[in-house]
């Protein structure tokens, strides 16, 4: 029984790393790719800098 709960843990270990792992190659992958013209830009979910308060 012991070792199910341990292999369960890893399970879940790996999985958030790997989940870590996606996103950052996302962002990455998002950051390094050029717009292109014809195409308009998604609003971003994050406000713009003179939008803070």
């Amino acid at each position: 029984m012991k070792k199910v709960v341990i292999a369960l843990c890893a399970l879940c270990a790996f999985g958030s790393v790997g989940g870590i792992v996606l996103a950052g190659m996302n962002i990455y992958t998002r950051s390094t790719t050029p717009i292109e013209q014809g195409q308009q830009q998604s609003p971003s979910v994050l406000p713009a800098p003179n939008q803070v308060q």
